[in-house]
């Protein structure tokens, strides 16, 4: 037989890696969201409308960014580790303001904002950085794509099964608060998980000064790494990719609503025992299952893409294209009402994210030093939250107007961002690893 080959051998050796089961079961507890397949719809029923839920989006993300910068210095100098738990007491209060914020009550959708957004300031690029921690103490730097891909799609995983089992939360809780609060279980789960994670992945730089002068210290690191153009594109590129992703993507709810109406009227089903609402939610359920299962296997199979194009940066301007590409036609199918193409578009759309995704931390974690990969993570993600934070009532306003016309000018625009952001950049003569 011929001999295996070594990265074959490596692949075995860290998917045996005890460490790597941790990481796995930390993204499939982290992805058990419950609400996350009706979220739009259970706002909506409360009584939001698009432009009111994009307000909430904005608080959340107002918080994410300012907090975004100061959350990964705070974990370079004090340790990745406690920040982690952090997030997840921010989360878990989140879910409980959620549970009491129906009705709605606005003031406390508010707090419940306000707490998400602490825990994804917090938690953002902290448990990468971990992760490259450990890739770095086992030398495993050059299978970022695969080691991350892997993790990521046991994320989806349990995405995939929060799909199955909201379904009979949804239909048989007694109201729809009550997903936010089973919510906690998982996350309370997760928090004593990472309690087990080694010492040594709390890391943290010691204090030579005074926290306001470390801090200043930190943002002065900043904008000397941001001087290195290939890591600004990329940077620039996950982000906005990322946020019209995040922004769009619970736009599906309200077509699935077009769907079942059809459905009932075409196929005669009003007959049926079952009511239009919880044909939704199953419908709705299956298909976030089927969309977070399908994405899982091409998480899990990203470094394939990397080794296709021999190089990550190549692969995420390709997919930017093709992100907009399949916005320009979600635009006309919704338009002309042919529900079933916009799902099956929006599938090849969760698809693609989660192949782009691995292929971006791969390629910032090349262009970055490794003493400053929290606080650039979470700069790629204040950068996101930035975005997200235009985004979010632009998009609702738009959306309360027309989904279609929404769907076009932002595929439209993708084409033109992308043009300035593809290519990897002139790369500064600095060492890449300190």
């Amino acid at each position: 037989m011929p001999d295996v080959p070594k990265y074959d051998g490596l692949q075995t050796e860290i998917l045996k890696a005890p460490i790597m089961k941790k990481f796995q079961l930390y993204g499939f507890f982290k992805n058990l969201r419950f609400f996350e397949p009706y979220l739009l719809i259970i706002l909506l029923a409360w009584g939001l409308n698009l432009f009111q839920i994009g307000l909430l989006v904005l608080i959340r993300e107002v918080i994410t960014y300012v907090f975004e910068v100061p959350s990964g210095i705070i974990a370079d100098k004090y340790g990745k580790k406690n920040e982690l738990l952090v997030c997840f007491v921010f989360y878990i209060a989140s879910f409980v303001f959620f549970f009491f914020g129906s009705g709605p009550n606005w003031t406390v959708l508010i707090f419940a904002s306000v707490f998400f957004g602490l825990g994804e300031a917090f938690r953002s690029g902290t448990h990468k950085a971990m992760i490259m921690l450990w890739m770095d103490k086992n030398n495993y730097q050059d299978h970022k794509t695969f080691v991350y891909g892997r993790t990521r799609s046991w994320s989806l995983l349990g995405s995939a099964l929060s799909g199955i089992l909201a379904i009979f939360m949804i239909i048989f809780a007694p109201a729809s608060n009550w997903l936010f609060l089973i919510t906690i279980i998982p996350y309370i789960l997760d928090f004593i998980l990472i309690t087990t994670y080694p010492s040594y992945m709390n890391e943290h730089i010691p204090h030579t000064q005074s926290s306001w002068k470390e801090m200043a210290s930190g943002f002065k690191d900043i904008f000397v790494a941001l001087k290195n153009r290939s890591l600004v594109k990329g940077l620039f590129s996950s982000s906005t990719y990322d946020a019209i992703f995040r922004t769009l993507k619970d736009y599906i709810q309200p077509i699935i609503q077009i769907l079942i109406a059809a459905m009932i009227l075409h196929l005669g089903l009003s007959s049926l025992n079952i009511s239009e609402e919880d044909l939704i939610s199953i419908i709705l359920g299956l298909l976030y299952t089927f969309f977070y299962l399908l994405s899982s296997f091409s998480s899990k199979n990203a470094y394939l893409v990397k080794n296709y194009f021999k190089s990550a940066k190549k692969g995420m301007d390709i997919i930017f294209y093709i992100f907009g590409a399949l916005l320009l036609l979600n635009a006309l199918f919704i338009y002309i009402e042919i529900p079933i193409v916009v799902i099956f578009l929006y599938l090849i759309i969760y698809i693609l994210q989660n192949i782009r995704r691995p292929l971006c931390v791969d390629y910032l974690g090349e262009t970055m030093k490794k003493k400053q990969r929290v606080t650039m993570l979470s700069v790629e993600s204040q950068i996101k939250s930035i975005l997200v934070l235009i985004f979010a009532p632009l998009f609702g306003l738009l959306g309360d107007y027309s989904i279609p016309l929404l769907f076009l000018i932002v595929g439209a625009t993708m084409f033109t961002i992308n043009l300035f952001l593809r290519g990897e950049g002139k790369k500064i003569t600095t060492p890449k690893v300190s």
